[in-house]
């Protein structure tokens, strides 16, 4: 039984996992085992482990190409270790990475940890630090909620049986959104620690931010979007409701209750930035009031009527979409009205020509 696990996914990695791989095995730490799950690479991802002959090294192969958390969840079925690391098979780390957050895992109870990221070209070369906007745990989940996500997922490290407890099994169908679920699990349940320290080299290739790229990203997030919501419907703790949602409170004055938690989480999703999550937000606003008993029941607790559920569409900000449709419809009134009279008869001379 190793002291850590590195759970490492790999898919299509050939040029880069030998890096990866000798990272691990110059680590100054060596009470580890390295999981490697191969998630049915089209290339020689495979072979270039194979070369290694460490028995600290297991490689599991998919029989078919089966997605990251999938493969995530394959590995942490095959581990042995008290903690463990998620690490991609293109990434790298410090040779004291390990030894620092065992160190820090030692010493702490029920806490995800979250080492420094020094961002790499894809030769290797570092760059810069990745920094985050916060490292405050209720300011970092508020940032999820209402914009995007603010934290990096190379590196994050926590004890075996906090994954069993709030992570596992991850949803196989998250792609783009699937490291925020887990940070939004972790988050909602147990504190974060950063460490300053950069120990983990994060490779990435500029290149891939192509056009055609980023609209597929932007589609795919707003896809999975409404799933990445849901996970907050999992809270089950008042008071850190009102320490994520401290401003929106006090600008609504709507206190969160946990009978009525859809209510009070679908109107913190309304003052949302981003459109799909203020989507969501009405969304879970109707299914709070969808029956007799629930509209009895937020009369009751929060005043509230049908005629204030109607108001809530002036809260939504305009999609670009209905924007267009809007300046579009705009564009052809006005030159209806300047055809005036004209548009009258080029329309009559239309309709008879249908029947000559």
């Amino acid at each position: 039984m190793a002291k850590i696990s590195i759970l490492s996914l790999s898919f299509n990695h050939q040029r880069f996992i030998a890096d990866h791989i000798q990272s691990v095995l110059n680590q100054s730490f060596e009470d580890f085992e390295l999981v490697i799950v191969d998630d049915f690479s089209t290339d020689d991802n495979v072979a270039e482990i194979n070369k290694f002959k460490d028995p600290r090294i297991k490689l599991i192969r998919h029989e078919f190409n089966r997605g990251i958390n999938a493969a995530i969840n394959t590995a942490f079925e095959n581990v042995s270790g008290k903690y463990l690391l998620l690490l991609a098979g293109d990434d790298s780390l410090e040779s004291n990475a390990l030894e620092i957050i065992v160190k820090e895992l030692d010493n702490a109870d029920y806490i995800v940890l979250y080492p420094g990221i020094m961002r790499t070209d894809i030769n290797g070369k570092k760059i810069e630090p990745l920094n985050i906007v916060s490292k405050d745990r209720f300011e970092i989940l508020n940032t999820i909620f209402m914009n995007r996500n603010c934290l990096f997922s190379p590196g994050m490290s926590m004890r075996k049986d906090i994954f069993a407890k709030y992570l596992y099994p991850l949803d196989n169908s998250m792609c783009l959104h699937q490291d925020t679920q887990m940070h939004v699990k972790l988050l909602l349940n147990v504190e974060p620690k950063f460490l300053d320290t950069n120990l983990i080299l994060y490779r990435f290739d500029d290149n891939v931010g192509n056009i055609s790229g980023s609209f597929i990203s932007l589609s795919r997030d707003r896809m999975e979007t409404e799933i990445l919501m849901d996970t907050f419907l999992n809270v089950n703790d008042i008071n850190l409701l009102k320490k994520v949602f401290a401003k929106e409170i006090d600008k609504t004055k709507l206190e969160p209750k946990m009978e009525y938690l859809e209510f009070f989480l679908g109107n913190m999703a309304i003052l949302a930035s981003e459109w799909y999550r203020k989507l969501w937000g009405y969304h879970t606003i109707m299914r709070s009031y969808n029956t007799k008993a629930k509209a009895e029941a937020l009369k009751k607790e929060y005043n509230f009527e049908f005629k204030d559920y109607l108001k809530l569409i002036n809260l939504m900000t305009e999609d670009n979409e209905v924007i267009k449709f809007k300046n579009k419809y705009k564009k052809y009134k006005k030159l209806s009205i300047a055809l005036g009279g004209l548009s009258v008869v080029i329309l009559i001379i239309l309709i008879i020509g249908v029947f000559l």
